[in-house]
């Protein structure tokens, strides 16, 4: 899915697409996490800086020239899912790097987490939602698919506030 249909789904995005990329050296995060990241993920990073939906839904991105950081916070969250993984306590999904491993790409103010499943060649990832709550949810499709679907209010509820994002969410980079 290409960010001009999220952009269908989430009209306000728009208005915080960036004319010029941001410029994020890819080849240092790829290294540091030793894979690759979805298309659909970069180019929504290089378009807008970190992305809030609703006030409530947070997706990461790298900024140019802290990438570095960016892949430090990645390896510490990867840690964490690790421990979680060994304590049975990551919905029976591996932690990253296996295949089909979680790997995290956003947050909600609420605590929940919103993960690739990094089964395949990163655009085949799938996401995966870990409620606060010990809801998850697995959606078969991209990032963006799901940002799209969850954007379009014809999401069904798995564990996120049922008003979630409202009729006109709110859309604000930083």
């Amino acid at each position: 899915m290409s960010i001009e249909s999220l952009e269908d789904a989430l009209p306000r995005l728009a208005a915080h697409r960036l004319e010029v990329p941001r410029r994020i050296n890819w080849k240092e995060i790829f290294n540091g996490l030793r894979t690759g990241l979805p298309e659909d993920y970069i180019t929504l990073a290089e378009s807008c800086p970190r992305l809030n939906i609703g006030q409530w839904l947070t997706v990461t991105s790298p900024a140019p020239g802290d990438e570095a950081g960016f892949v430090e916070e990645a390896r510490e969250d990867i840690a964490g899912a690790e421990g979680m993984a060994q304590k049975e306590k990551l919905g029976g999904y591996p932690a990253f790097p296996e295949s089909g491993g979680l790997l995290v790409w956003g947050a909600s103010i609420d605590g929940d987490e919103f993960h690739w499943r990094t089964e395949g060649q990163p655009n085949e990832w799938t996401v995966v939602v870990a409620g606060r709550n010990d809801d998850w949810y697995h959606h078969e499709g991209s990032l963006s698919s799901y940002l799209a679907w969850l954007c379009s209010g014809t999401a069904t509820p798995h564990g996120i506030p049922p008003n979630f994002p409202g009729p006109e969410p709110v859309v604000s980079v930083g």
